[in-house]
């Protein structure tokens, strides 16, 4: 009796064992299998990681490129268009049109002749618009304004009265070395044409001095020199048809 209970024990005790063998050597190979897997999904991801990081570099150097041809281009278009304009600039320069290109015909007619070009030369340089003039130009004389004077006599006025002339000069120095209050002819002089609304044209110079305004459709030519009194110049103004 006690033989076949220990028997029995004895086998149930193998059987025990044997069952946690089995699990034992079951989740083993489960967690062989996890652990291989998990190497392997990690081997497999680094080695894609490489492989996009591979592409991700050639497609920045591809972007690159891209990007620098792409600004060589531009560059290239810019110079194109710039070379374009100096060449639209030019053959508008150098091509004659209109009225122009007829002359230039015309010219070239009178080759074709046997005109010589000499002469064609010299009848070009020679034509000119005449000028109507006053028959009687106008001159008159004023103090010229210096740092120690300025007042009476210190103005005139042509187009009637529409132009003001007046002009500023260094002080005279006597000979002790004395600043006077007239100028000193053999300086420089600045001469002023004032017209009606405030535009003003200047000349400075050694007298003479020759210079032309243009005023409510007239050309104005005015000529500026030392009058024979000391401190005076004198101012001959001419009016002319313009253009």
């Amino acid at each position: 009796m006690s033989l076949g209970l220990h028997e029995t024990r004895v086998r149930r005790q193998r059987r025990v064992r044997w069952t946690i063998a089995k699990w034992t050597i079951t989740l083993g190979a489960i967690l062989a299998a996890g652990v291989f897997a998990y190497r392997t999904g990690t081997g497999l991801a680094e080695r894609e990681v490489v492989v996009l990081n591979r592409e991700l570099t050639s497609l920045s150097d591809k972007v690159a490129a891209l990007q620098k041809q792409n600004t060589e281009l531009r560059a290239t278009e810019i110079l194109l268009n710039q070379r374009r304009g100096e060449a639209d600039a030019r053959y508008k320069r150098d091509v004659p049109a209109g009225r122009m290109a007829a002359i230039l015909g015309q010219l070239q007619a009178k080759l074709d002749k046997g005109v010589k070009l000499a002469r064609l030369e010299f009848l070009v340089a020679s034509a000119d618009n005449p000028r109507e003039c006053d028959v009687e130009p106008a001159t008159k004389r004023f103090l010229v304004q210096t740092p120690l004077y300025s007042g009476a006599n210190d103005a005139v006025s042509f187009a009637g009265g529409t132009i003001t002339v007046t002009a500023q000069g260094e002080s005279a120095v006597s000979g002790d070395g004395q600043v006077e209050a007239w100028y000193d002819p053999a300086k420089p002089v600045t001469a002023y044409f004032t017209a009606v609304g405030g535009k003003v044209s200047d000349k400075t110079g050694l007298l003479p001095l020759h210079t032309s305004v243009v005023h409510e459709g007239h050309e104005y030519r005015f000529s500026v020199l030392a009058a024979g009194t000391r401190g005076f110049a004198q101012v001959t103004g001419d009016r002319c048809n313009y253009p």
